[in-house]
Formats: C-alpha cells, structure tokens, sequence
C-alpha cells in the first residue's frame, strides 16, 4: 500500500494522532446516587472513561449514626483496561475528623495560588445531564409536616441553584417533596449524571499541576498536608 518506506511512518502518526483525538473528545461520565429510607442509607459514586476502558466506583453500602459519629462500610472498585481491583474498609466520621479535613482544606486553599478561580473554570465545563431528588417526609403532626415540607423544597431547590451557577445544566431537573400526614416518615433519594470531556480533565489536571509545582514546597507540600492524620 505504502511503496515509500516513510508511508507506514506517516500512516502511523495520523492514527496515532486520531486516538488522541477521539479520545480527548470522549466524555468522563461520573454518575452519583444517594438514598435514605428511614434509617438505612447507601450511596454510590460511579466513573468511567474512555469509553469505559478505565471505570472507578466508591459504594458506602452501609452506615449508621452513633452519637457524634457516622459509622460506615466503603468498597473501591477500580477497572484499567479489563484489570478489576476491589478492596473494602471500615471507616468513621467523627467531629475531630471533620475539624482535621477542614483545616487541611484550609491550607491546601492557602497554599495554592488561586485554587478557588481554578476549580470555578473547570466546573465551567462541566455539564449536567441528570438531576432528580424525591423526598417524602411526614412528622406524625399535620402542621409541621408542612412546614418541614417548605424547607426541604427550599433546600433541594436552592443546592440545585447554587449548583447551576457554575456548571452546565443540560436537562429538566425532576424535584418532589411528598408531605405523609397520617405518620412520622423520612425518604429521600437523590442521583445525578455530570460529564466532561476527557481531554478537557487531562488540561485541568496538568493546570493544577503547574500550579501545584509553583508554591513554596511544591507537590511535596501537598502531599505532606493530605498524609497528616
């Protein structure tokens, strides 16, 4: 086909440069699910990318509330290529824990130049293309039923305007609050489907990157802060 020995070169670097441009031009599809009936509660977070050639999935089966604490079950599974991985652990969140990531939040935002605008232009091209949130709440009490069915709506209704202010809402959200007059009842069930094209992902990451390597200690410096208990 190729009489000139450069034609398989060339040949070569066209299909080479095609991959990187479908695959830069694929989507990073992350689709999140929560849900809490009475006291069970279980939630999911579930990415793929490259048409499905790398696939994460974050699952808490489990968890109960204990005092100050949420005890719970999490699972990883991870997915390179036809490569599964999979582990399981036990965790706690605890107000120590969450004054600690806090502060570890802090710092990071203190560390790195501009961090907050960085995350705003990324999420910029992020597109919404799921939202639905059911709710069904009942207080035994036909008054305050009401009430608590205000609030929820004025709560669901307002994360999602907060929320579309710095993505791209693509679809019609789906919100309902249910009131339950004749018993004390809680449900609620939330999921959404968001997408960013891969290539768009691989630039926001090399950004905070140069970003990262830019402040006094650098990547190090991060890594120092995030592996502090």
């Amino acid at each position: 086909m190729f009489s000139h020995p450069y034609g398989w070169i060339l040949a070569g670097g066209l299909f080479f440069v095609l991959l990187i441009a479908t695959a830069c031009s694929s989507q990073v599809i992350i689709n999140g699910h929560v849900r809490r009936i009475g006291s069970n509660d279980d939630a999911e977070v579930r990415i793929q990318a490259l048409f499905g050639l790398l696939k994460f999935k974050y699952e808490i089966p489990f968890a109960s509330i204990e005092g100050l604490s949420i005890k719970m079950q999490e699972e990883v599974s991870t997915k390179n290529a036809g490569i599964d991985s999979w582990k399981e652990y036990n965790d706690e969140i605890n107000p120590e824990k969450v004054v600690t990531l806090l502060d570890k939040m802090k710092q990071v935002l203190t560390l790195t130049k501009d961090l907050t605008g960085w995350l705003k232009k990324t999420m910029t091209k992020v597109e919404l293309t799921r939202w639905r949130w059911t709710t069904s709440i009942g207080t035994g009490d036909a008054m305050w039923t009401a009430m608590a069915t205000g609030v929820i709506w004025s709560v669901q209704s307002s994360v999602l305007g907060v929320l579309s202010q710095f993505v791209q809402v693509k679809t019609e959200p789906v919100m309902e609050v249910q009131p339950i007059f004749n018993r004390s009842a809680f449900a609620t069930e939330w999921s959404c489907i968001a997408q960013i094209r891969f290539g768009y992902a691989i630039l926001a990451g090399l950004q905070l990157l140069l970003r990262v390597k830019k402040t006094k200690g650098g990547v190090k410096a991060w890594q120092n802060i995030l592996s502090k208990a």
